[in-house]
């Protein structure tokens, strides 16, 4: 019986059981918008298809077709396409489902043992999910999330049982907490260009800890010395250090994908038009989150009895200034610097840390109660819910397409194109993605692979779509043929019905298709 009693969850563990669930549910309910997702499953469908990664645009008519581009999240790409075709559109939005929440679980497992209690750990999770909810679209970038949470998750356990260990011997044994780390980056690598991360986490940890024992010890042997690694433990991060940027490498660019993520930070319409990559503004759920975040960790910094640790003090500032620089930053910042939180609050309520985690039968059962919830918002069953009206008007509901696709997807206006091509088509950026994905031999004038065109290029699209010298430029680009989604270019549209030269030729409820009258 004491047995049994040990594998049932604790009421202290029900805290955060029941933030994780809460997380999931609402995970599960985010919207597929058109941008990022249908293009990247066409090129994981390419690469699928002839067993080599495409290296130039193919689909803009706006520039030559052989004009070069980088798939640097090739790999991510082609397991996107993997799975969609082992399950469709639910198996992929199940498979981000999961993904997430194993990432956010890993950082519940680094808070927990970091402040040693579930409870401490809740609010912890939910700040850090609730910040999150900007950057969790079915992207590449979903299977970088759990690898994050595991760098964050292996060098904590490794840290904390190095700096207790009892001799070197014991140490060494605790390295094995490491071993996984290149093996992880040779596929972060190639599924998205966030490795960058694993590199910036391994040389935190490597430079803090080493900060560390040289303050605690005076720049000698730290053997002996309680908290803090010896200079063998630091000699493992650095060396590990040096195996996982190596493992950079195995990637079809080689040493070309520093180049590769040079240029993505640089890119000027990127940076400079790109939502994402503005710094947060304090409007929207996730991005009040994130400000109340941080004024939280300054209050308890300021009244918490434990000094931060060097490496504490560098995952902080360093992943509170990325995410200052943009919002799509401010997921890394949450899974980073939360688990530090949640440890100082235990040093702030060590009483509340304490508490004795009860077992009992009953909490078995409200555990599959929280699940209940989270397994009817997957995606095969998401759609029998009551769930408010103002919810289902986001998404397009009994489509063949799939669930939970976003309204913004123009899925009627491609099939009328399909049914009508024809025309060198100008249309709303996002729709380029599905555009890529469901029409190819249409063409597009732009997508989401923003660093491919050229910024003027850029701020022409961004004119024609306010309905300035529209005229002018479509002719200039040679376009005679308009795609346009009523809510983001309706300037161009109240133009377009004053100018005889245009008709509409196709409308539904977002999309309108208007051709050159000849």
């Amino acid at each position: 019986m004491m047995r049994l009693c040990r594998w049932l969850p604790s009421i202290d563990a029900l805290w955060s059981a029941v933030v994780l669930a809460g997380l999931a549910f609402i995970i599960s309910l985010i919207p597929l918008p058109p941008n990022d997702f249908w293009w990247h499953l066409k090129i994981g469908e390419i690469i699928f298809a002839t067993r080599a990664i495409p290296t130039t645009n193919m689909f803009a008519w706006t520039l030559p077709p052989d004009a070069p581009f980088t798939y640097g999240a090739w790999l991510g790409e082609l397991l996107l396409y993997l799975v969609y075709r082992a399950g469709g559109l639910p198996l992929v939005t199940f498979a981000r489902n999961l993904l997430v929440l194993l990432a956010f679980w890993l950082v519940g497992r680094t808070a927990r043992e970091r402040s040693s209690s579930w409870r401490l750990t809740a609010p912890a999770l939910a700040l850090a999910g609730g910040m999150s909810l900007n950057n969790l679209i079915i992207r590449p970038q979903i299977w970088a999330f759990p690898l994050f949470a595991l760098y964050l998750w292996l060098l904590n356990r490794y840290v904390a049982a190095c700096s207790s260990a009892r001799s070197e011997a014991e140490c060494r044994i605790h390295a094995r907490w490491l071993l996984p780390l290149p093996l992880l980056m040779a596929l972060w690598v190639n599924v998205h260009g966030s490795f960058v991360l694993g590199l910036v986490l391994m040389g935190i940890f490597a430079v803090g800890e080493a900060v560390r024992t040289a303050w605690a010890q005076g720049g000698g042997g730290a053997e002996g010395h309680p908290d803090t690694l010896s200079w063998r433990g630091v000699g493992a991060l650095f060396g590990v250090g040096a195996l996982t940027a190596l493992a950079t490498l195995a990637n079809p660019r080689g040493v070309g994908i520093a180049a590769y993520v040079v240029d993505l930070l640089t890119d000027r319409p990127s940076q400079a038009l790109g939502m994402e990559w503005q710094s947060p503004t304090p409007s929207g759920i996730a991005n009040v989150v994130f400000y109340v975040s941080i004024l939280v960790l300054l209050v308890t910094l300021s009244l918490s009895r434990r000094r931060p640790r060097p490496t504490d003090l560098l995952l902080m500032v360093g992943f509170l200034w990325l995410a200052w620089s943009g919002m799509r930053y401010v997921v890394w910042y949450g899974m980073a610097v939360m688990p530090i939180l949640a440890e100082d609050w235990a040093a702030l309520w060590p009483r509340l840390a304490a508490l004795p985690a009860r077992r009992h039968p009953l909490n078995l059962l409200l555990l599959l109660l929280l699940a209940v919830p989270v397994v009817l918002a997957q995606p095969w069953w998401v759609e029998r819910l009551p769930l408010p009206e103002t919810y289902w008007k986001q998404v397009w509901r009994d489509r063949s397409v799939g669930p939970l696709v976003g309204r913004e997807t123009p899925i009627a206006a491609v099939e009328y194109l399909r049914a009508h091509p024809g025309g060198r088509l100008f249309h709303e950026m996002g729709y380029g993605s599905y555009l890529i994905w469901a029409l190819p031999q249409q063409g597009v004038f732009v997508d989401p692979r923003v660093e491919l065109y050229p910024y003027d290029q850029w701020l022409d699209y961004l004119r024609i779509g306010r309905g300035v010298r529209y005229n002018e430029l479509l002719e200039q680009y040679g376009a005679d043929r308009l795609m346009v989604d009523r809510e983001l270019q309706g300037e161009l549209i109240r133009a377009l019905e004053d100018d005889p030269r245009w008709e509409r030729e196709y409308a539904d409820e977002r999309t309108e298709i208007w051709r050159r009258v000849r």
